[in-house]
């Protein structure tokens, strides 16, 4: 008897604590916007990370799931890779490929090896520290703006931003590996 009274009491604990974690869950909904956002900038970093240099030509947007690349490349294989990656990466339901096929905007081809390797250097930095804003700031994290060159990152805020935001910003940016400067200014 005195066992099913403790089990009686266990299961009224645990059901408890299950609904407390329902009701609390359901509390923090996630902004669409920063889910969108973070799966673009996801699938960004996959295609630096994969296709390197054909990735800098590429856009990505995200909305509900859907991921729409655009841009243009110069090789077919590329593309359908571009696509695969994408439909790959965690959160994308359906791609939208709109890269088309031409010359590349910036050709790297005849670049020597050095510039273009920062270029995609450059580029992951950008959106890992992107990714990083959102991870921290939450939705607070999607206006910021991020540039980076040979390890200077510059943070582009809107004129309405307080002053706490952007020192936040600055400190998770200053944390990042591969950042040796941050400079803060306001989006013109």
């Amino acid at each position: 008897m005195r066992t099913k009274s403790l089990v009686g009491i266990i299961l009224v604990g645990i059901a408890m604590v299950g609904a407390s974690a329902g009701r609390a869950a359901t509390a923090a909904k996630v902004d669409p916007a920063q889910v969108d956002g973070t799966t673009a900038l996801n699938v960004r970093l996959a295609l630096l990370d994969k296709l390197g240099t054909d990735a800098l030509q590429i856009g990505v947007k995200s909305v509900g799931g859907t991921v729409r690349l655009a841009g243009t490349i110069d090789r077919q294989k590329a593309k359908d890779r571009a696509g695969t990656i994408a439909m790959s990466t965690r959160g994308v339901r359906r791609v939208e490929n709109g890269i088309r096929l031409g010359a590349a905007v910036a050709s790297h081809g005849d670049a020597p090896a050095g510039p273009v390797e920062t270029q995609v250097t450059d580029a992951v930095l950008e959106t890992r520290l992107s990714l990083a804003l959102i991870d921290k700031m939450g939705s607070d994290g999607l206006g910021i703006g991020t540039d980076a060159a040979g390890g200077v990152v510059t943070l582009s805020f809107d004129g309405g931003s307080n002053s706490d935001s952007r020192e936040r910003a600055v400190a998770i940016a200053t944390g990042m590996a591969g950042v040796s400067k941050v400079v803060s200014v306001d989006k013109t």
